[in-house]
C-alpha cells in the first residue's frame, strides 16, 4: 500500500511537471541601428544601383516583355526570369531603396571615406535626405501604377538626380576632395 501511495504521488508530480507550459526563452534584444560602412560605400551599395534602375526606365518601358535570351538587358530586365525582381517591381524596389537610404544616411556614427563624420546635424543635409525619401516615394507610386509615361519618368528622374546633386555639390564635390568631403566648414590653411 505504501508503494502504491508513493507511485501515485510520483505520478502526480510527473503529470503536473509534464503539463507545465515550457518556459519561453528570453527574447533577443533588438538590434541597435549602427553604421556598417562609410557613406561612400553605402551610396555605392544601395542608391547608386537603385538609381540606375530608375534612370533605365527613361528609355525602356519596365512593363515591356523581356526578349528571350537577353542577358545583357537593361537594368529593369536584369532579373527577367524572376517577376518579383524585374520590370515594374524592379523600379518599385529601387524607389524603396532610395527611401531607405534616407534613413540609413542619418544613422549617427557613420563617417565619410576620409574619416569625417557624416553631417547629419546640418539642416541642409537633413532636408536633402528628406528630399531623397520624398522623391523615392513618388517613384514608388509611379511604379505601382504600372503605366509607362515617358514625360513623367523623365520629370521624376530629374528630381532623383537633383536630390543626389544637392548633397553632392556641397559635401562631395569639394575643392580638395577627398580630404574635405563631408566637412561643414572649409579647412583652415596651415600657417
Amino acid at each position: 500500500m505504501k508503494r502504491l501511495c508513493g507511485l501515485i504521488v510520483v505520478a502526480a508530480f510527473v503529470a503536473v511537471g509534464c503539463n507545465r507550459p515550457a518556459e519561453e526563452p528570453a527574447a533577443a534584444p533588438a538590434p541597435e541601428p549602427k553604421p556598417y560602412g562609410t557613406l561612400a560605400r553605402l551610396m555605392q551599395a544601395i542608391p547608386f544601383p537603385a538609381s540606375n534602375i530608375i534612370f533605365d526606365a527613361q528609355s525602356t518601358d519596365p512593363g515591356a516583355p523581356v526578349k528571350p535570351g537577353d542577358t545583357a538587358g537593361n537594368a529593369t530586365a536584369q532579373y527577367g526570369g524572376i517577376a518579383e525582381y524585374a520590370g515594374w517591381n524592379a523600379v518599385e524596389n529601387a524607389a524603396i531603396a532610395l527611401q531607405e537610404t534616407a534613413n540609413l544616411i542619418m544613422i549617427p556614427g557613420r563617417t565619410c571615406g576620409n574619416g569625417q563624420p557624416v553631417p547629419i546635424d546640418q539642416d541642409d543635409f537633413k532636408k536633402w535626405a528628406a528630399d531623397l525619401a520624398a522623391v523615392g516615394a513618388e517613384v514608388q507610386k509611379f511604379a505601382q501604377a504600372k503605366t509607362y509615361n515617358e514625360d513623367a519618368i523623365l520629370e521624376l528622374t530629374g528630381r532623383v538626380s537633383d536630390a543626389c546633386a544637392n548633397c553632392h555639390n556641397k559635401y562631395r564635390e569639394t575643392p580638395d576632395q577627398p580630404k574635405d568631403r563631408c566637412m561643414t566648414t572649409a579647412p583652415t590653411a596651415a600657417k
